[in-house]
């Protein structure tokens, strides 16, 4: 077989493997997409790479494969041939699992590259600041209707606004994992859970069903939060996040 068609298989083989791997790690990771320059750079930079590092590798090996192969002595010539094609048989196996674990660990690292954090977490933090920009958003609606509420009235539309957002956050808020959360600060996701997306939960249920303790019980953990815990650890989690929550 002409060696420069046999180079040209073996480096064609190797970037097959590679797009294949790049397929299926975007359209299984959570937050990672093929339509970015990281992508691109991922299946152009990496076709060239592993045709040049395991295509002609891999190739130079299986050149070399009935010379390495060592076979005891006393055993036939027929049995040697044997070892001998299933160790080359063997080879495009191995270099298919090293393809897929070299274009992993490039994944990995261009997508957190593109995000800013681990690629795992994309879809968090996208809930994560959904959660707080909601919740901020009810606290301004909170303070449109506060005026109201201390004459003795009350806006029907605006107060049923209200809960509907601190639904909305909530809905947003226990979506994100708690893994997560760990990365951002390890003591955040007990007091996420029972201060902050806890104390939505009574002052929404309070709301629902006019208990005046409820909504006190549920601001009082808010404030918990936001006023106890935040200021002390917002410089770690905005490092981790890459902005600040609302």
């Amino acid at each position: 077989m002409d060696v420069n068609k046999e180079m040209g298989t073996a480096a064609a083989f190797a970037q097959v493997v590679w797009v294949a791997a790049g397929l299926f790690l975007y359209s299984t990771t959570p937050g990672a997409t093929l339509f970015s320059g990281s992508a691109a750079l991922f299946i152009l930079g990496g076709m060239f790479a592993s045709a040049l590092l395991f295509g002609m590798g891999f190739y130079g090996l299986r050149r070399l494969a009935p010379q390495t192969v060592s076979v005891p002595a006393g055993v036939s010539t027929q049995r040697a041939t044997r070892t001998n094609a299933s160790f080359v048989w063997l080879l495009p196996l191995a270099e298919a699992v090293m393809i897929f674990i070299a274009a992993d660990w490039t994944f990995q690292r261009l997508e957190t590259a593109r995000v800013g954090l681990p690629i795992e977490y994309a879809r968090d933090r996208d809930s994560f600041n959904a959660a707080t920009a909601a919740f901020a958003n009810a606290n301004r609606l909170e303070e449109q209707a506060k005026p109201k509420r201390e004459a003795g009235q009350s806006d029907p539309e605006l107060e049923t606004r209200v809960v509907e957002v601190i639904e909305g956050g909530l809905e947003q808020a226990r979506s994100v994992s708690d893994s997560f959360l760990a990365y951002l600060d390890p003591e955040l996701p007990e007091r996420y859970r029972t201060q902050m997306v806890r104390g939505y939960e009574l002052l929404v249920q309070g709301r629902r069903t006019g208990d005046l303790t409820m909504q006190t019980a549920g601001n009082d953990l808010v404030r918990e939060f936001y006023e106890a815990f935040l200021p002390t650890h917002i410089d770690a989690i905005v490092n981790k996040l890459g902005e600040r929550p609302q």
